[in-house]
């Protein structure tokens, strides 16, 4: 039986809230009790500052969290059974180019190629992102899979090359 699961960073989030729980402390010295309801907005305004700087971090943990468990990929909020995951599409994957890789294909490419590549793309559509999520965020990779009913499925992940052999290993237990 296969077992993955991604961790997700939390060095960001641990950081900016011991920033702002420090800071919320140290005015506290400072304006208690004279000054309360100054050290009230100070407190509101640097709740709020950790949603905002966290944003991306919570929504990662929400919309991309990936488990590899009893035959069934877990991707945020969406379960999808590893046997309908077809093997060519697992293993054509990993020869898929990075982001970085993408861009410089792109920059390369004459016009003449360009409208080609978005021909081809309009024909067959966008796979859809799994999870829930709206995009793809900042700092995780990206690769396609397909279904065998021809679906196909983008993926974000921070480990794509320990996360597409865990599905290449299921896919062959099942």
């Amino acid at each position: 039986m296969v077992v993955y699961e991604e961790k997700l960073p939390r060095r960001w989030t641990i950081g900016t809230l011991v920033v702002l729980t420090a800071w919320v402390v140290w005015q506290g010295t400072k304006l208690l009790p004279e000054n309360s309801t100054v050290w009230f907005v100070i407190l509101g305004s640097s709740a709020l500052f950790a949603v905002v700087f966290n944003g991306v971090p919570l929504s990662k943990r929400r919309y991309h969290r990936i488990r590899l468990r009893d035959g069934h990929l877990t991707v945020g909020r969406e379960t999808i059974p590893v046997a309908s995951l077809t093997p060519e599409s697992i293993r054509e994957a990993r020869e898929q180019p990075s982001a970085s890789e993408l861009m410089a294909f792109l920059k390369s490419s004459t016009p003449e190629e360009l409208a080609e590549m978005r021909r081809r793309s309009r024909e067959t559509g966008p796979p859809r992102l799994v999870g829930g999520a709206w995009a793809v965020p900042l700092g995780m990779e990206e690769f396609v899979v397909e279904t065998e009913e021809g679906e196909a499925l983008l993926i974000a992940t921070h480990d794509r090359e320990r996360l597409l052999e865990a599905l290449n290993r299921a896919r062959q237990e099942s």
